[in-house]
């Protein structure tokens, strides 16, 4: 099974495999492309390329506009997640909040510092959600009223600026490529002058090109968060150099 998004309302399919209770794996490839494995019509598993769990796929929309899924039964294991009607209901839920959150903090990257439980230290929302092993989106809420109290401030800093990447042949020639040795992150390369959106711009046409690291998918996530709210819209990666630590 296979089609448009355009044509064929993603939460239709997600009703169909559901109901006809198939076992497989449905690839979306949308803006956010994310993966969804059933088991008897319950998922089983899911996320955003290596970001898995229910943090990562109530962080994608539900209903995307736009992109093409495909649904291959495969011989696939393990026990639903959250059973499906509550995994829905609380995942059209979630999209609908995690919009009106980052319209206030711009995404979970963000860092933030203030006389407030876990930021009272520069951190991001991930960094503290990581800590207190809490779900991402509750960490997230209490942030942004915080911020919209005046209780927590924003930085220009973001978790992703902790990666380190080098430079690949295919673009070799690309200004911010030139920068990357491996040695610098990518918070370097922007305290050296270079536009934060140009960065971000790059980081995320480096990852929709099929660049792949550990953090990949929130990464994802969070880089078009932020150019819609906050812009107002190689060799394959080094493992070696990474040294990408959660601000």
């Amino acid at each position: 099974m296979q089609g448009l998004i355009s044509d064929v309302p993603l939460i239709g399919v997600l009703e169909l495999i559901h109901v006809s209770r198939k076992t497989g794996v449905l690839d979306v490839d949308a803006e956010i492309p994310y993966t969804l494995a059933f088991v008897n019509g319950e998922v089983v598993e899911g996320g955003i390329l290596d970001w898995l769990g229910l943090d990562a796929i109530y962080s994608g929309p539900l209903v995307p506009e736009q992109g093409q899924f495909t649904f291959s039964v495969r011989d696939v294991t393990g026990a639903p997640i959250q059973h499906y009607q509550k995994l829905s209901a609380d995942w059209a839920r979630f999209s609908d909040e995690w919009e009106r959150v980052c319209e206030v903090i711009g995404s979970p990257s963000r860092v933030l510092v203030g006389d407030h439980p876990g930021f009272e230290e520069a951190r991001s929302v991930r960094a503290v959600a990581r800590t207190t092993d809490e779900p991402l989106f509750e960490v997230a809420q209490r942030a942004a009223e915080a911020v919209a109290a005046g209780k927590l401030h924003t930085e220009d800093r973001f978790a992703w600026f902790g990666l380190r990447i080098r430079r690949g042949d295919d673009t070799a020639n690309h200004p911010i490529a030139q920068q990357l040795d491996g040695d610098r992150n990518l918070g370097d390369i922007v305290g050296a002058g270079n536009n934060i959106s140009a960065v971000r711009a790059f980081l995320l046409d480096e990852i929709r090109a099929g660049r792949r690291f550990a953090g990949s998918g929130w990464v994802l996530r969070d880089l078009v968060w932020e150019q819609r709210y906050l812009e107002g819209g190689a060799e394959d990666l080094d493992h070696e150099a990474e040294d990408f630590d959660i601000l």
